[in-house]
């Protein structure tokens, strides 16, 4: 787990459409992913994912924590397609994505 923050968080949350004939499909229509962000630093302090067991939530923050989403997001996308082999993969890097988006909009709004 990275150092938690002294100073203000964020909470952001993406999401990405769940492929076809998965069961995560049949009960969910999208993958919901949640990052706690330190706001000053915009070191990643903590991963949620939903559709994903426990076990994989696991596997996401050893990617993830203490990275920087801005900043590394090309290491974090590599890591991810390198170490988390499931068929909602790309449902995870398109909600990565969508963090990013939603970071984005909200530093640029006043």
């Amino acid at each position: 787990m990275a150092k938690r923050s002294n100073g203000d968080v964020l909470y952001v949350v993406g999401y990405g459409r769940l492929p076809e004939g998965t069961t995560a499909k049949h009960v969910y229509n999208v993958l919901g992913l949640g990052l706690e962000l330190d706001r000053e630093s915009g070191t990643i302090l903590e991963v949620s994912c939903t559709t994903v067991p426990p076990h994989g939530n696991e596997v996401l923050r050893k990617i993830i924590v203490g990275k920087k989403l801005e900043k590394d997001y090309g290491a974090i996308t590599r890591q991810i397609r390198r170490h988390y082999i499931d068929r909602t993969r790309g449902a995870l890097l398109a909600a990565l994505e969508d963090v990013l988006t939603r970071l984005k909009e909200a530093k640029s709004d006043p």
